[in-house]
């Protein structure tokens, strides 16, 4: 009876579906869902699994197979599933889930909780995902400018705008911009400091895409583009975005996946490894006394791919850098991904139930300070500090960078 009963509520054309609809990177993993082994080991390496109900992706994936559509689009499992990728490096058979995920959250007619989908809205229309606008933009690098004309003693220095056929152009965080000013003149020191030929655009000034969070690929398109249309138009050679591990994820993925493109594209952390090996900044570590440790965001570690590069970074910087346990790849997700921050009260309680592992895991280091090289993961470790009393500090790298920096500052003849 229970069999008989299952057939009447299956849909067999839901797999088909998903398959029709999954946005894919590999052709060679189309047919993902004939090869789940059902042996458990996504449930396994899922580190949220347990720790918090609705969090196994052996039981959602097995919906999906058994073609039970309505249980699968009612699950709160495509809402509370952070999409960090550790289920997928543990599969035997590579299954990516957090694709899965995404597809189903943006091919079904279902809205995200929260404002996650008006963060969306407000970049389609805006341009960028806190509708900031041209005009208060340029007044902010205009008031940083004049600091810097201060500090630094040249009443014509200038950070670079609508600059043609540079080295770079750099997206930053709309969130720099409104509530974070002060690092516009931490990583344009930096830049400076480098000898680096870049700018900045007042058409893209925004690294973050919502799109990948709701998964719907059509939005999540147009603003990708908004990006692509301004290093077409400035002809940089390369992009390079702030610390931000979904905008940076949703840029690699989107070049693959959304429009095609021939220019790289560097996290910020990539950039400062590179211009320290070069030797085109001096810096030093005993500027950085404190114990820092690093929590590596899933985003650009486990689906990014850059993984020793903040580790080579804050070795050069810091006088007392420890790891986390584990780390790297198998490192834990702090919780906040998957678009959790924008999804408000439905989802915060396990937000923070899943960032009592991570705070354990800080608190293991005994640091001081924990470098968070993701804007989201900078908010939801900060959630985390306080909700666990950590007594941290929660900071960028690009920030101990900075501070580490050994120079002196020329103004151009």
């Amino acid at each position: 009876m229970e069999a008989l009963a299952l057939t009447n509520v299956s849909d067999p054309s839901f797999r088909k579906e998903i398959e029709e609809k999954y946005r894919i990177l590999d052709p060679a993993k189309r047919s993902f869902f004939q090869t789940c082994l059902t042996c458990g080991t996504c449930a396994a390496g899922c580190c949220f699994n347990g720790a918090v109900d609705n969090m196994d992706p052996r039981k959602f994936i097995r919906k999906i197979l058994l073609g039970l559509k309505q249980s699968t689009l009612d699950d709160i499992f495509v809402w509370n599933c952070n999409c960090c990728g550790r289920c997928t490096m543990e599969c035997p058979m590579g299954i990516d889930m957090g694709g899965v995920v995404r597809t189903v959250r943006g091919n079904f007619g279902l809205t995200a909780p929260g404002t996650l989908q008006l963060v969306a809205n407000t970049h389609l229309e805006t341009g960028n995902q806190m509708g900031v606008s041209v005009e208060d933009y340029l007044d902010t690098i205009d008031w940083m400018q004049e600091e810097l004309q201060e500090e630094l003693g040249d009443p014509n220095f200038r950070i670079p705008m609508d600059v043609p056929d540079c080295d770079f152009l750099f997206i930053p965080h709309p969130r720099e911009i409104k509530y974070y000013p002060e690092d516009i003149k931490t990583w344009t020191k930096i830049f400076t400091a480098a000898g680096a030929k870049w700018t900045l655009s007042t058409k893209a000034f925004d690294v973050t895409n919502f799109g990948l969070f709701n998964g719907r690929d059509d939005e999540a398109t147009k603003i990708f583009q908004i990006t692509v249309d301004a290093m077409r138009e400035l002809n940089a050679k390369r992009l390079v975005c702030t610390e931000c591990g979904h905008g940076y994820w949703a840029f690699k993925f989107g070049a693959k996946a959304w429009i095609p493109v021939d220019f790289p594209i560097l996290h910020m952390v990539e950039y400062l490894a590179e211009i320290l090996r070069e030797g085109k900044i001096q810096v030093d570590k005993s500027k950085n006394t404190e114990i820092v440790t690093l929590h590596d965001p899933c985003n650009t570690v486990r689906k990014g791919g850059v993984v020793e590069e903040p580790r080579y970074v804050l070795s050069q910087v810091c006088e007392n850098f420890v790891e986390m346990w584990p780390n790297r790849q198998y490192n834990y997700c702090c919780g906040g991904g998957g678009g959790a921050l924008a999804m408000g009260d439905t989802i915060k309680p396990y937000r923070m139930a899943k960032g009592k592992l991570k705070a354990e895991q800080i608190r293991t280091t005994g640091a001081e300070i924990c470098c968070a090289p993701c804007h989201n993961c900078y908010d939801q470790l900060n959630d985390i500090n306080k909700e666990y009393q950590l007594g941290l500090k929660v900071k960028h790298i690009f920030q101990l960078v900075e501070k580490a920096m050994v120079w002196e500052y020329k103004p151009a003849e």
